[in-house]
């Protein structure tokens, strides 16, 4: 007879002496749902088409969302760091592969570079304001902020890069992203004041 003894972290399986913890649990789940994901695209793909088309864009982005989010699923918050070295190293080469594979040239450097390095100086942005400053008014206001301002700074890439006349979206976010902050910044601070007299 076979014993299951069920704690906060782990199975014990009583008989057989297997461990089985919550984290394998975990990134077996997520193996297994992008697995019945590609084969769903495969399926798709090829009753309609009858040869691979689009197929290529889902699956290449869900195994390389798996491979680089798969440290973080794992381990949790101590995986993030390996998570976020990973997108950073990895997703230019991924994009630039991936317009040679599909043969869609005119894409990676004036539309696909700029966003991918921004966004990658973004998500760096928020982890270390995440980190260093504690205070939430503040480390909002300063994550807002950044992201204001590289996105101005990718609607700038872009419109050198594709040497194209563009509506100006990217003063938009970023004038909207300032205000915010301030707002931000002025209610932390009436916030605190208001502790402060209590």
């Amino acid at each position: 007879m076979v014993r299951v003894i069920c704690a906060p972290n782990q199975f014990i399986f009583r008989g057989q002496m297997k461990f089985i913890p919550d984290s394998h649990a975990r990134l077996w789940a997520i193996s297994v749902f992008i697995f019945i994901a590609i084969f769903v695209c495969v399926i798709c793909n090829m009753a309609i088409e009858r040869e691979m088309t689009w197929l290529v864009y889902p699956v290449c982005s869900l195994i390389f969302a798996w491979g680089v989010f798969g440290p973080l699923i794992y381990r949790g918050k101590d995986g993030l760091l390996l998570s976020l070295g990973l997108l950073s190293s990895l997703i230019l080469p991924y994009l630039l592969v991936l317009e040679q594979w599909t043969h869609t040239g005119g894409w990676f450097i004036p539309i696909a570079f700029p966003i991918a390095v921004f966004s990658i100086l973004f998500i760096w942005a928020v982890y270390f304001t995440a980190r260093r400053i504690k205070n939430p008014w503040t480390a909002s206001a300063v994550i807002i902020a950044s992201g204001g301002v590289l996105s101005l700074f990718t609607y700038l890439a872009i419109l050198y890069l594709s040497e194209q006349t563009m509506f100006p979206w990217g003063w938009i976010p970023f004038g909207s992203a300032l205000g915010l902050a301030v707002l931000l910044l002025i209610a932390g601070r009436i916030r605190r004041e208001a502790n402060n007299n209590l």
